[in-house]
């Protein structure tokens, strides 16, 4: 059963607008990466619910602060070289410190939050969450690796679970130490 499913016969639980950004650049296999996750969260349906957006892009732009607006929850998928199997799942502070991966892009998340601060929002900043898969150095032209294959399977089955239940205790529950 999906998550979407789970959600919308659930009347107990309040349904939460949520933003979930995969990045990667475009000449490196973490693109193909990110939208491999999205694929496979739209074929299981999870996609189809009018209070989840998914946005895929080579990077993190400024402008992905207007995205972020009108969200209650907030997700970032990327990978790095350094990152930890099958995943890791953090909550990004929304002082500014989110923690640096090894390699960071231009934009980090927590850019993206202070600008949305920046600009206005009505209430507090939307609690924000980073997913970290680890990136194979084995590819074969357009290929996923088949590390990165199982770690995008186990992230599927991660989010499925956490979109059934959007509370902020059930997320912050899901992140790694």
């Amino acid at each position: 059963m999906s998550a979407g499913n789970d959600a919308t016969k659930n009347t107990n639980k309040q349904l939460r607008r949520i933003l979930i950004i995969a990045y990667g650049e475009e000449r490196h296999a973490d693109i193909r990466v990110a939208s491999s996750l999205l694929n496979r969260l739209r074929e299981r349906s999870i996609a189809d619910s009018w209070w989840l957006t998914l946005i895929e892009d080579a990077a993190l732009r400024l402008e992905h602060a207007l995205d972020l607006r009108p969200n209650d929850l907030a997700l970032f998928i990327d990978t790095s070289k350094h990152g930890k199997a099958p995943f890791e799942f953090q909550e990004i502070p929304s002082d500014g410190s989110a923690p640096i991966l090894p390699v960071a892009d231009t934009v980090l998340p927590s850019d993206l939050l202070h600008a949305l601060a920046t600009i206005g929002r009505q209430g507090a900043l939307p609690p924000s969450f980073r997913l970290t898969l680890p990136l194979a150095d084995q590819y074969s032209g357009d290929d996923i690796a088949p590390s990165s294959d199982a770690s995008i399977t186990a992230a599927v089955d991660f989010l499925e679970n956490l979109l059934g239940d959007t509370s902020n205790a059930h997320w912050r529950a899901g992140v790694n130490s």
